[in-house]
């Protein structure tokens, strides 16, 4: 064979080899109606824009993900339903240069919608709920509309959210429910400290999710994990203010699945009511907690660095003197450092019928007030090693 044809041969073989660039269709929202300024509903156009992507299966081709474009500048949208599956096997690209707003009321418990939407991807963007003038209305005691979760994603699965700026929801910012294979990534989420009930991610039925480099400000939970949660992974997020990251509330009804495999690393939590946080009705209703840990977390003001609360009853209605039936079993704290704002930085508050078993502490370091803090235990059981200051009550 000549120089010539080895080169010739080479050439194809790298030629063939080589991944296919797929160029993918994009479906602007401005194509379909949308007009920037914030002053007309886009909705109708959104959800044009939406199936258009979404009916779009780029001719079978591997990888192919349409996209659905929303430009750069302003544009208000009453309300958006996004349902799949989708076409393309890709999965959907919504690729977000501006600002979504909603208006100051949405007659719905959710505002921005996706529903069985496997392989969606979202980029960029802020959606903006718009939600003081709302919460001005409920501390008035007025007659308001429903107040709205900001992002929905339920029954989805592999989805990807990616450099997200969410302000100011009505209600809680991101919903996750009976979903699978959800990466939250680089997310913002800002409302006020005396935002009520602005929770930043709820996580419901849900597993193999990762919540990753994300910054949280907000008035409710930082991160709350429901019944049926599992394969959970929080990393490298900033908390505060907000109430922390919290496990439950758990046991409030009846059949309520367990929350298990759930790891928060990494974690800077500041100013903020709770730090780690377990929490179950004082409810006889079945339940279970398990495979738990928090490791490398850093505190700074923190009114109640590590708490688990098996009796927590608001207006006590309907469960005074009742014992919770949440088992809570192999939770490991480690690497936990900071100062707490009251005396009582450790405390394991469990059931009287289903005591914590297998707690672990492993270098602790918590002071109040320049001192080594205080710790409390009561029906709980598990180890301590390495230097744990507040000293061990297990």
């Amino acid at each position: 064979m000549s120089v010539l044809m080895v080169v010739v041969a080479a050439i194809l073989v790298a030629v063939a080899a080589a991944p296919v660039l797929v160029m993918a269709a994009e479906y602007s929202v401005v194509y379909y109606g949308a007009r920037e300024g914030g002053k007309v509903d886009a909705a109708g156009a959104f959800q044009a824009a939406w199936a258009a992507a979404c009916g779009d299966g780029g001719g079978g081709m591997m990888g192919y993900r349409p996209v659905m474009r929303v430009p750069a500048g302003t544009f208000l949208v009453g309300q958006a339903y996004f349902s799949g599956p989708c076409r393309s096997a890709g999965g959907v690209l919504l690729a977000i240069d501006g600002t979504v707003v909603a208006p100051p009321a949405v007659d719905n418990t959710s505002w921005i919608m996706f529903h069985y939407a496997h392989g969606l991807a979202i980029r960029g963007g802020t959606l903006d709920g718009q939600g003081r003038s709302f919460w001005a209305c409920k501390a008035a005691g007025r007659k308001c509309l429903s107040g709205t979760t900001t992002l929905d994603i339920s029954q989805s699965n592999n989805v990807s959210v990616k450099r997200l700026t969410l302000l100011d929801s009505k209600n809680v910012h991101v919903s996750i429910f009976d979903s699978a294979g959800v990466t939250l990534q680089a997310v913002k989420i800002i409302a006020p400290a005396d935002s009520p009930h602005t929770d930043g991610i709820h996580v419901q039925l849900s597993r193999d999710v990762s919540i990753l480099s994300a910054t949280v400000r907000t008035g409710d939970d930082c991160v709350s994990l429901g019944p049926g949660t599992s394969g959970v992974v929080i990393r490298n997020i900033r908390c505060g203010p907000g109430h922390g990251i919290s496990i439950g509330s758990l046991g409030g009804d009846a059949g309520e699945k367990e929350v298990r495999n759930v790891t928060v690393e990494a974690a800077a939590l500041t100013d903020t009511q709770n730090g780690l946080r377990i929490k179950t009705w004082g409810k006889p209703n079945s339940g279970h907690v398990t495979g738990v840990r928090f490791a490398h977390v850093t505190m700074r003001g923190v009114e109640n660095p590590i708490v688990v609360d098996q009796n927590y009853c608001p207006g006590n209605i309907n469960c005074p003197g009742q014992s919770s039936g949440v088992r809570i079993s192999d939770v490991v704290y480690e690497d936990i450092t900071g100062t707490s704002v009251t005396p009582v930085a450790v405390k394991f508050d469990c059931s009287g019928s289903n005591p914590c078993t297998g707690i672990k502490l492993r270098n602790i370091n918590l002071t109040y007030d320049g001192k080594p803090a205080q710790s409390f235990c009561k029906n709980a059981g598990g180890s301590a090693s390495g230097v744990v200051s507040p000293a061990s009550c297990l």
